[in-house]
Protein backbone atom coordinates (compact mmCIF):
# COMPACT_ATOMS: atom_id res chain seq x y z
CA UNK A 1 0.00 0.00 0.00
CA UNK A 2 1.37 3.20 -0.86
CA UNK A 3 2.26 5.75 1.90
CA UNK A 4 0.27 8.73 2.53
CA UNK A 5 1.22 12.08 1.39
CA UNK A 6 2.58 14.24 4.00
CA UNK A 7 1.08 17.17 4.96
CA UNK A 8 4.25 19.28 6.28
CA UNK A 9 5.35 21.40 3.34
CA UNK A 10 8.56 20.87 2.06
CA UNK A 11 11.11 23.57 1.32
CA UNK A 12 9.88 23.51 -2.09
CA UNK A 13 6.42 24.41 -1.34
CA UNK A 14 7.59 27.35 0.90
CA UNK A 15 9.35 28.93 -2.38
CA UNK A 16 6.90 28.31 -3.98
CA UNK A 17 4.22 29.78 -1.77
CA UNK A 18 6.40 32.65 -1.32
CA UNK A 19 6.62 33.40 -4.82
CA UNK A 20 2.92 33.27 -5.23
CA UNK A 21 1.96 35.77 -2.34
CA UNK A 22 4.61 38.07 -3.86
CA UNK A 23 2.94 37.99 -7.20
CA UNK A 24 -0.46 38.08 -5.37
CA UNK A 25 0.77 41.75 -4.00
CA UNK A 26 2.01 43.06 -6.79
CA UNK A 27 -1.83 42.44 -9.00
CA UNK A 28 -3.77 43.66 -5.42
CA UNK A 29 -2.00 46.92 -6.40
CA UNK A 30 -3.08 47.35 -9.76
CA UNK A 31 -7.10 48.09 -10.60
CA UNK A 32 -8.94 45.11 -12.10
CA UNK A 33 -8.90 46.56 -15.91
CA UNK A 34 -5.18 46.96 -15.58
CA UNK A 35 -5.02 43.27 -14.47
CA UNK A 36 -6.89 41.56 -17.28
CA UNK A 37 -4.71 43.72 -20.17
CA UNK A 38 -1.48 42.35 -18.04
CA UNK A 39 -3.04 39.19 -18.04
CA UNK A 40 -3.57 39.33 -21.88
CA UNK A 41 -0.07 39.73 -22.27
CA UNK A 42 1.25 37.18 -20.48
CA UNK A 43 -1.23 34.89 -22.46
CA UNK A 44 0.02 36.37 -25.43
CA UNK A 45 3.74 35.40 -24.41
CA UNK A 46 2.64 32.11 -23.36
CA UNK A 47 1.73 31.24 -26.37
CA UNK A 48 4.89 31.99 -28.23
CA UNK A 49 7.12 30.06 -25.73
CA UNK A 50 5.01 26.41 -25.45
CA UNK A 51 4.74 24.96 -28.61
CA UNK A 52 3.11 21.67 -26.58
CA UNK A 53 -0.10 24.26 -25.58
CA UNK A 54 -0.64 25.65 -28.89
CA UNK A 55 -0.91 22.50 -30.49
CA UNK A 56 -3.07 21.03 -27.52
CA UNK A 57 -5.47 24.21 -27.62
CA UNK A 58 -5.58 24.26 -31.33
CA UNK A 59 -6.80 20.68 -31.55
CA UNK A 60 -9.50 20.93 -28.71
CA UNK A 61 -10.64 23.88 -30.82
CA UNK A 62 -11.21 22.01 -33.87
CA UNK A 63 -12.95 19.17 -32.04
CA UNK A 64 -15.25 21.82 -29.76
CA UNK A 65 -15.86 23.59 -33.53
CA UNK A 66 -16.41 20.24 -35.93
CA UNK A 67 -19.77 20.64 -36.08
CA UNK A 68 -19.37 24.39 -37.64
CA UNK A 69 -15.57 24.23 -38.92
CA UNK A 70 -13.67 27.30 -38.80
CA UNK A 71 -11.39 28.31 -41.64
CA UNK A 72 -7.16 28.56 -40.63
CA UNK A 73 -7.43 32.11 -40.31
CA UNK A 74 -10.54 31.81 -38.18
CA UNK A 75 -9.19 28.66 -35.86
CA UNK A 76 -5.68 31.18 -35.56
CA UNK A 77 -7.92 33.88 -34.26
CA UNK A 78 -10.17 32.08 -32.07
CA UNK A 79 -6.19 30.31 -30.53
CA UNK A 80 -4.91 33.41 -30.10
CA UNK A 81 -7.74 35.35 -27.97
CA UNK A 82 -7.84 31.68 -25.97
CA UNK A 83 -4.78 32.37 -24.92
CA UNK A 84 -4.72 36.04 -24.27
CA UNK A 85 -8.17 35.40 -22.30
CA UNK A 86 -6.58 32.53 -20.44
CA UNK A 87 -4.08 35.12 -18.89
CA UNK A 88 -7.13 37.81 -18.37
CA UNK A 89 -8.75 35.00 -16.78
CA UNK A 90 -6.08 33.83 -14.47
CA UNK A 91 -4.18 37.36 -13.36
CA UNK A 92 -7.37 38.48 -12.51
CA UNK A 93 -8.75 35.75 -10.27
CA UNK A 94 -5.56 36.08 -8.59
CA UNK A 95 -7.08 39.85 -8.03
CA UNK A 96 -10.51 38.61 -7.38
CA UNK A 97 -9.58 36.25 -4.46
CA UNK A 98 -8.33 39.45 -2.21
CA UNK A 99 -11.87 41.47 -2.87
CA UNK A 100 -14.80 41.66 -0.89
CA UNK A 101 -17.57 40.46 -2.56
CA UNK A 102 -19.26 44.00 -2.58
CA UNK A 103 -16.64 45.11 -4.57
CA UNK A 104 -16.01 42.55 -6.83
CA UNK A 105 -19.71 43.54 -7.48
CA UNK A 106 -18.83 46.66 -9.67
CA UNK A 107 -17.15 43.85 -11.93
CA UNK A 108 -19.73 41.25 -12.74
CA UNK A 109 -22.99 41.55 -14.79
CA UNK A 110 -25.40 38.57 -13.86
CA UNK A 111 -28.06 36.72 -15.05
CA UNK A 112 -31.01 34.28 -13.21
CA UNK A 113 -28.00 33.85 -10.43
CA UNK A 114 -31.34 34.25 -8.29
CA UNK A 115 -31.36 30.73 -8.63
CA UNK A 116 -28.74 30.36 -5.86
CA UNK A 117 -31.67 31.21 -3.21
CA UNK A 118 -33.38 27.98 -2.46
CA UNK A 119 -35.42 28.97 0.52
CA UNK A 120 -38.46 29.60 -1.58
CA UNK A 121 -37.52 26.54 -4.12
CA UNK A 122 -37.39 24.14 -1.39
CA UNK A 123 -34.70 22.18 -2.45
CA UNK A 124 -30.97 22.02 -3.08
CA UNK A 125 -29.34 22.74 -6.68
CA UNK A 126 -26.28 21.50 -8.18
CA UNK A 127 -24.49 24.21 -9.90
CA UNK A 128 -22.80 22.51 -12.85
CA UNK A 129 -19.82 24.61 -14.74
CA UNK A 130 -16.73 24.82 -16.69
CA UNK A 131 -13.48 25.85 -16.18
CA UNK A 132 -13.85 29.28 -17.81
CA UNK A 133 -13.65 32.59 -17.47
CA UNK A 134 -12.71 34.44 -14.07
CA UNK A 135 -13.46 31.34 -11.90
CA UNK A 136 -13.14 32.86 -8.57
CA UNK A 137 -16.68 34.61 -9.50
CA UNK A 138 -18.13 30.95 -8.46
CA UNK A 139 -17.11 30.94 -4.62
CA UNK A 140 -18.02 34.99 -4.25
CA UNK A 141 -21.65 34.53 -6.15
CA UNK A 142 -23.31 33.53 -2.67
CA UNK A 143 -21.89 36.99 -1.16
CA UNK A 144 -23.77 38.95 -3.90
CA UNK A 145 -27.24 37.22 -3.58
CA UNK A 146 -29.61 38.33 -1.26
CA UNK A 147 -31.06 34.94 0.72
CA UNK A 148 -28.13 32.74 0.13
CA UNK A 149 -26.79 31.75 3.19
CA UNK A 150 -25.03 28.54 2.56
CA UNK A 151 -22.68 27.47 -0.60
CA UNK A 152 -20.76 24.60 -1.57
CA UNK A 153 -18.09 24.17 -3.65
CA UNK A 154 -16.68 20.39 -4.38
CA UNK A 155 -13.00 20.66 -5.44
CA UNK A 156 -9.58 18.97 -5.96
CA UNK A 157 -6.78 20.04 -2.81
CA UNK A 158 -3.67 21.61 -4.12
CA UNK A 159 -0.52 19.68 -3.85
CA UNK A 160 1.06 22.66 -1.75
CA UNK A 161 -0.28 22.56 1.76
CA UNK A 162 0.35 26.00 1.98
CA UNK A 163 -1.65 27.35 -0.50
CA UNK A 164 -4.43 24.74 -0.29
CA UNK A 165 -4.80 26.27 3.07
CA UNK A 166 -4.97 29.29 2.18
CA UNK A 167 -7.41 29.04 -0.58
CA UNK A 168 -9.98 26.87 2.00
CA UNK A 169 -9.49 29.85 4.78
CA UNK A 170 -10.52 32.50 1.93
CA UNK A 171 -13.23 30.58 -0.02
CA UNK A 172 -14.69 29.86 3.16
CA UNK A 173 -14.58 33.44 4.69
CA UNK A 174 -16.84 34.20 1.85
CA UNK A 175 -19.20 31.92 2.86
CA UNK A 176 -18.27 29.11 0.69
CA UNK A 177 -18.08 25.89 2.00
CA UNK A 178 -15.45 23.26 0.09
CA UNK A 179 -15.96 19.52 -0.10
CA UNK A 180 -12.85 17.60 -1.32
CA UNK A 181 -13.82 15.00 -3.56
CA UNK A 182 -11.77 12.63 -1.57
CA UNK A 183 -14.49 12.63 1.43
CA UNK A 184 -17.14 10.97 -0.12
CA UNK A 185 -20.91 12.77 -0.72
CA UNK A 186 -22.30 12.29 3.06
CA UNK A 187 -21.39 16.60 3.75
CA UNK A 188 -22.22 18.20 0.45
CA UNK A 189 -25.55 15.86 -0.06
CA UNK A 190 -26.21 17.13 3.25
CA UNK A 191 -25.61 21.09 2.69
CA UNK A 192 -28.10 20.50 -0.73
CA UNK A 193 -30.78 18.99 1.28
CA UNK A 194 -30.34 21.76 3.80
CA UNK A 195 -31.38 23.19 1.18
CA UNK A 196 -28.65 25.02 -0.42
CA UNK A 197 -26.22 25.15 -3.34
CA UNK A 198 -23.54 23.35 -4.55
CA UNK A 199 -20.89 24.13 -7.39
CA UNK A 200 -18.89 21.05 -9.38
CA UNK A 201 -16.66 21.42 -11.88
CA UNK A 202 -17.56 19.06 -14.58
CA UNK A 203 -15.83 19.47 -17.60
CA UNK A 204 -12.86 17.42 -17.23
CA UNK A 205 -11.88 14.23 -18.75
CA UNK A 206 -13.16 11.33 -15.60
CA UNK A 207 -10.73 8.94 -16.37
CA UNK A 208 -12.08 5.08 -15.18
CA UNK A 209 -14.42 6.90 -12.99
CA UNK A 210 -16.33 8.46 -15.08
CA UNK A 211 -19.46 7.74 -17.99
CA UNK A 212 -18.11 7.36 -21.82
CA UNK A 213 -20.34 9.88 -23.79
CA UNK A 214 -19.93 12.37 -26.73
CA UNK A 215 -19.03 15.70 -25.36
CA UNK A 216 -18.90 18.29 -28.31
CA UNK A 217 -20.02 15.53 -30.13
CA UNK A 218 -16.65 13.32 -29.66
CA UNK A 219 -16.21 10.58 -27.26
CA UNK A 220 -14.92 11.02 -23.75
CA UNK A 221 -15.03 10.10 -20.11
CA UNK A 222 -17.51 12.49 -18.74
CA UNK A 223 -18.08 13.07 -14.55
CA UNK A 224 -21.20 11.20 -13.27
CA UNK A 225 -20.56 14.23 -10.24
CA UNK A 226 -23.44 16.38 -10.61
CA UNK A 227 -26.26 13.85 -11.71
CA UNK A 228 -25.05 11.35 -8.77
CA UNK A 229 -25.41 14.40 -6.46
CA UNK A 230 -28.58 15.68 -7.69
CA UNK A 231 -30.33 12.06 -7.32
CA UNK A 232 -29.22 11.19 -3.99
CA UNK A 233 -30.09 14.83 -2.81
CA UNK A 234 -33.27 15.49 -5.00
CA UNK A 235 -31.77 18.42 -5.85
CA UNK A 236 -32.43 20.49 -8.80
CA UNK A 237 -29.74 21.25 -11.70
CA UNK A 238 -28.31 24.59 -13.16
CA UNK A 239 -25.37 25.51 -15.59
CA UNK A 240 -22.88 28.55 -14.85
CA UNK A 241 -20.93 30.22 -17.68
CA UNK A 242 -18.85 33.05 -16.78
CA UNK A 243 -17.65 35.36 -19.96
CA UNK A 244 -15.76 38.20 -20.36
CA UNK A 245 -17.89 41.01 -21.37
CA UNK A 246 -14.53 43.85 -21.22
CA UNK A 247 -11.07 44.15 -19.38
CA UNK A 248 -11.90 42.93 -16.28
CA UNK A 249 -15.43 42.56 -16.09
CA UNK A 250 -17.52 39.28 -16.78
CA UNK A 251 -20.87 38.42 -17.37
CA UNK A 252 -22.45 35.11 -14.86
CA UNK A 253 -24.87 33.52 -16.04
CA UNK A 254 -27.10 30.58 -14.82
CA UNK A 255 -30.01 28.01 -17.05
CA UNK A 256 -31.88 26.08 -14.86
CA UNK A 257 -32.43 22.58 -15.90
CA UNK A 258 -34.54 20.87 -13.24
CA UNK A 259 -34.56 17.55 -12.08
CA UNK A 260 -31.49 15.81 -13.31
CA UNK A 261 -31.81 14.96 -17.00
CA UNK A 262 -28.79 11.99 -16.18
CA UNK A 263 -25.43 12.29 -17.35
CA UNK A 264 -25.88 13.10 -21.00
CA UNK A 265 -28.18 15.89 -20.76
CA UNK A 266 -25.89 17.57 -17.82
CA UNK A 267 -23.32 17.34 -20.14
CA UNK A 268 -25.45 18.16 -23.16
CA UNK A 269 -26.07 21.50 -21.00
CA UNK A 270 -22.83 22.15 -19.91
CA UNK A 271 -21.53 22.08 -23.45
CA UNK A 272 -24.32 25.00 -24.36
CA UNK A 273 -22.92 26.89 -21.18
CA UNK A 274 -19.46 26.64 -22.89
CA UNK A 275 -20.68 27.60 -26.14
CA UNK A 276 -21.54 31.04 -24.71
CA UNK A 277 -17.60 32.09 -25.27
CA UNK A 278 -15.55 29.66 -26.30
CA UNK A 279 -12.53 31.48 -25.78
CA UNK A 280 -13.03 31.96 -21.73
CA UNK A 281 -13.19 28.07 -21.75
CA UNK A 282 -9.73 27.14 -20.11
CA UNK A 283 -8.65 25.03 -23.40
CA UNK A 284 -5.42 23.43 -21.45
CA UNK A 285 -6.48 20.00 -20.57
CA UNK A 286 -6.33 17.11 -22.92
CA UNK A 287 -10.11 16.45 -22.48
CA UNK A 288 -9.94 14.54 -25.47
CA UNK A 289 -6.81 12.67 -24.45
CA UNK A 290 -6.25 8.91 -25.35
CA UNK A 291 -3.72 6.35 -24.12
CA UNK A 292 -0.21 5.98 -25.45
CA UNK A 293 -0.74 2.06 -25.49
CA UNK A 294 -4.37 1.29 -25.35
CA UNK A 295 -5.79 4.28 -27.82
CA UNK A 296 -9.13 2.83 -28.32
CA UNK A 297 -9.83 2.70 -24.93
CA UNK A 298 -11.30 4.73 -22.18
CA UNK A 299 -10.21 2.59 -18.86
CA UNK A 300 -13.65 1.92 -18.15
CA UNK A 301 -16.41 -0.51 -19.71
CA UNK A 302 -18.78 1.29 -22.58
CA UNK A 303 -21.69 0.10 -25.02
CA UNK A 304 -20.50 0.20 -28.37
CA UNK A 305 -23.52 1.42 -28.94
CA UNK A 306 -22.88 4.86 -27.62
CA UNK A 307 -19.94 5.47 -30.02
CA UNK A 308 -22.57 5.52 -32.72
CA UNK A 309 -24.16 9.07 -31.63
CA UNK A 310 -20.65 10.28 -31.70
CA UNK A 311 -20.57 13.08 -34.80
CA UNK A 312 -16.83 13.53 -34.44
CA UNK A 313 -15.01 10.64 -34.91
CA UNK A 314 -11.78 9.58 -33.63
CA UNK A 315 -9.45 9.32 -36.38
CA UNK A 316 -6.34 7.26 -36.92
CA UNK A 317 -3.89 6.48 -39.55
CA UNK A 318 -3.10 3.38 -40.89
CA UNK A 319 -0.88 1.72 -43.25
CA UNK A 320 -0.57 -2.13 -43.73
CA UNK A 321 1.97 -3.97 -46.12
CA UNK A 322 1.14 -4.88 -49.68
CA UNK A 323 0.69 -8.73 -49.44
CA UNK A 324 -1.86 -8.51 -46.51
CA UNK A 325 -4.53 -5.82 -48.28
CA UNK A 326 -6.70 -8.71 -48.13
CA UNK A 327 -6.78 -8.43 -44.25
CA UNK A 328 -7.49 -4.72 -44.80
CA UNK A 329 -11.43 -5.73 -44.34
CA UNK A 330 -11.01 -8.34 -41.36
CA UNK A 331 -9.45 -5.49 -39.43
CA UNK A 332 -12.13 -2.95 -40.00
CA UNK A 333 -14.30 -5.17 -38.73
CA UNK A 334 -12.21 -5.78 -35.64
CA UNK A 335 -11.65 -1.92 -34.96
CA UNK A 336 -15.23 -1.29 -35.80
CA UNK A 337 -16.51 -3.70 -33.13
CA UNK A 338 -14.86 -2.21 -30.80
CA UNK A 339 -14.52 1.58 -31.74
CA UNK A 340 -18.16 2.03 -33.73
CA UNK A 341 -16.83 5.99 -33.99
CA UNK A 342 -13.61 5.53 -35.96
CA UNK A 343 -12.53 7.20 -39.06
CA UNK A 344 -9.97 5.09 -40.59
CA UNK A 345 -6.87 7.29 -42.83
CA UNK A 346 -5.96 4.67 -45.07
CA UNK A 347 -2.68 5.27 -46.52
CA UNK A 348 -2.59 2.38 -49.72
CA UNK A 349 -2.07 2.11 -53.44
CA UNK A 350 -5.33 0.42 -53.64
CA UNK A 351 -7.26 2.20 -56.47
CA UNK A 352 -10.65 2.68 -55.71
CA UNK A 353 -13.06 4.01 -52.89
CA UNK A 354 -13.90 1.53 -49.56
CA UNK A 355 -17.45 1.27 -49.54
CA UNK A 356 -17.51 1.88 -45.75
CA UNK A 357 -17.26 5.80 -45.78
CA UNK A 358 -15.81 5.66 -42.17
CA UNK A 359 -12.55 4.44 -44.18
CA UNK A 360 -11.08 7.05 -46.31
CA UNK A 361 -8.27 6.02 -48.48
CA UNK A 362 -5.18 8.08 -49.30
CA UNK A 363 -3.00 7.38 -52.05
CA UNK A 364 0.46 6.13 -50.64
CA UNK A 365 3.86 6.80 -52.81
CA UNK A 366 6.29 4.50 -51.60
CA UNK A 367 8.84 6.06 -53.95
CA UNK A 368 8.46 9.74 -51.90
CA UNK A 369 11.28 11.29 -50.22
CA UNK A 370 11.60 11.41 -46.44
CA UNK A 371 11.26 14.84 -46.14
CA UNK A 372 7.72 14.39 -48.14
CA UNK A 373 5.79 13.10 -44.95
CA UNK A 374 5.53 16.00 -42.51
CA UNK A 375 3.51 17.31 -45.36
CA UNK A 376 1.43 14.04 -46.39
CA UNK A 377 0.43 13.54 -42.53
CA UNK A 378 -0.65 17.42 -42.46
CA UNK A 379 -2.85 17.46 -45.83
CA UNK A 380 -4.47 13.62 -43.88
CA UNK A 381 -4.96 15.89 -40.99
CA UNK A 382 -6.90 18.91 -42.84
CA UNK A 383 -9.23 16.43 -44.60
CA UNK A 384 -11.30 16.60 -41.77
CA UNK A 385 -12.57 19.30 -39.58
CA UNK A 386 -11.49 17.21 -36.33
CA UNK A 387 -7.64 15.80 -36.00
CA UNK A 388 -5.84 13.08 -36.25
CA UNK A 389 -5.71 11.35 -32.91
CA UNK A 390 -3.24 8.08 -33.45
CA UNK A 391 -1.13 6.02 -36.19
CA UNK A 392 -1.71 2.55 -36.69
CA UNK A 393 1.16 1.84 -39.06
CA UNK A 394 0.95 -1.84 -39.29
CA UNK A 395 2.85 -1.51 -42.58
CA UNK A 396 4.09 1.83 -41.76
CA UNK A 397 7.88 3.09 -41.86
CA UNK A 398 9.66 4.62 -39.43
CA UNK A 399 9.55 8.04 -41.50
CA UNK A 400 5.95 8.05 -41.34
CA UNK A 401 6.20 7.17 -37.13
CA UNK A 402 8.27 10.15 -36.89
CA UNK A 403 6.27 12.26 -38.88
CA UNK A 404 3.23 11.36 -36.48
CA UNK A 405 5.44 11.89 -33.47
CA UNK A 406 6.22 15.50 -34.54
CA UNK A 407 2.35 16.08 -35.69
CA UNK A 408 1.83 15.38 -32.43
CA UNK A 409 0.19 12.24 -32.05
CA UNK A 410 0.59 10.50 -28.96
CA UNK A 411 -0.18 6.88 -29.93
CA UNK A 412 2.24 5.29 -32.85
CA UNK A 413 1.41 1.70 -32.75
CA UNK A 414 3.43 -0.64 -35.16
CA UNK A 415 4.30 -4.23 -35.76
CA UNK A 416 7.75 -5.58 -35.53
CA UNK A 417 9.48 -2.91 -34.59
CA UNK A 418 10.99 -1.20 -31.24
CA UNK A 419 12.26 1.99 -29.71
CA UNK A 420 11.30 5.48 -30.45
CA UNK A 421 9.10 6.87 -31.30
CA UNK A 422 6.68 3.49 -31.51
CA UNK A 423 4.23 3.63 -28.37
CA UNK A 424 3.83 0.00 -29.13
CA UNK A 425 4.90 -3.18 -31.42
CA UNK A 426 2.73 -6.33 -32.20
CA UNK A 427 3.91 -9.18 -33.92
CA UNK A 428 2.68 -9.10 -37.66
CA UNK A 429 -0.80 -11.29 -37.86
CA UNK A 430 -0.25 -14.22 -39.79
CA UNK A 431 -4.36 -15.09 -39.34
CA UNK A 432 -7.96 -13.23 -39.22
CA UNK A 433 -8.17 -14.07 -35.08
CA UNK A 434 -4.50 -12.39 -35.01
CA UNK A 435 -6.62 -8.88 -35.97
CA UNK A 436 -9.17 -9.36 -34.13
CA UNK A 437 -7.03 -9.90 -30.79
CA UNK A 438 -4.73 -6.72 -31.85
CA UNK A 439 -8.34 -4.49 -31.73
CA UNK A 440 -9.12 -6.17 -28.93
CA UNK A 441 -5.90 -5.21 -26.99
CA UNK A 442 -6.02 -1.31 -28.01
CA UNK A 443 -9.48 -1.22 -26.26
CA UNK A 444 -8.57 -3.11 -23.85
CA UNK A 445 -9.82 -1.95 -19.89
CA UNK A 446 -7.35 -3.01 -17.69
CA UNK A 447 -7.92 -3.93 -14.07
CA UNK A 448 -7.53 -1.48 -11.70
CA UNK A 449 -4.08 -1.20 -9.80
CA UNK A 450 -4.61 -2.24 -6.20
CA UNK A 451 -3.72 0.73 -3.46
Amino acid sequence: MAAPKSDQPTLLHRVEYAVFRLIEWIVSLLPMDSCAVLGRLIGRFFQFVSPRYRHLIRRNLRIATAANPLTPEELDALADETFRRAGANFISSLKSATMPAEELAAHIETTHCDLLSREEAGNGIVVTMPHMGNWEIMTKLSGLHAGVSRFGAVYRPLDNPLMDQLTNDRRTADGCQLFSRRDGFHAPISLLRSPGPMGVLADQRAGGQGVVLPFFGKLTSCSPLPDLMARRAKADVCTLSISTIDHGRWHAEMRLIGKSPGVLGIMTELEKAMRVSLPDVFWFHDRWRIDRIRPLSFYTKFDPEVATTATVPMRVLLTLHDDSQKDADILFDALFAVRPDLRIDWLTSLPGDHPDPRVVKHVWDHSAPDEHADGALDRIDTTHPAPLDAALLFGGTLVLAKAAKRAGLRSIIGCDVHGKPWTRSFDYPTNPVDWAEIAAELALVPKPKKS
